[in-house]
């Protein structure tokens, strides 16, 4: 719960604010005019925690683009979590849906997505088995690697 607690209560925090008093991001994005992240996401196995997570992802994407900012985004997904980018097979539950959603949006909105084709070999997954938006990928620790070398920021997302 201090994970959740500490994602959503991080969101939009910053020193500097609008004569409203609405928190913004005003201090880390001042003269910033892309912001290149990488959410590198793999330990999430809860579908609720995987839509909370992407919903977060969503948030910051919009909070840059009020503040003038150009995100570009880069999804990479490894390890258990590869299991919740599935399509379904029969009868979708609220969260796969949710999931499937974000990620449309994400993608219709500039943002790049890959699963990790050595976690899906180890986990015995199919490559064809992955919502339409997510890219297979020979490794994803060269995505990493390559996309810090291309001034990306890693954001780990437990």
């Amino acid at each position: 719960m201090l994970l959740v607690t500490t994602l959503v209560g991080g969101l939009g925090v910053g020193h500097a604010q609008k004569a409203t008093g609405e928190p913004n991001d005003a201090d880390a994005l001042k003269g910033v005019k892309t912001l290149k992240v990488v959410y590198d996401i793999s330990a999430v196995t809860e579908p609720k925690m995987m839509v909370l997570f992407l919903q977060a992802i969503a948030d910051a994407r919009d909070r840059a683009l009020a503040a003038n900012v150009k995100p570009e985004l880069v999804l990479t997904f490894r390890g258990p979590a590869l299991k919740l980018i599935q399509k379904t097979t029969g009868e979708a539950t609220e969260e796969q849906k949710q999931i499937a959603k974000l990620l449309a949006d994400l993608k219709q909105h500039g943002a790049a997505m890959e699963a990790c084709d050595f976690a899906v070999q180890a986990l015995k997954l199919e490559r064809e088995s992955f919502l339409p938006e997510v890219k297979v990928v020979a490794n994803t620790f060269n995505s990493l690697g390559g996309y810090q070398a291309k001034g990306y920021g890693i954001i780990p997302v437990p």
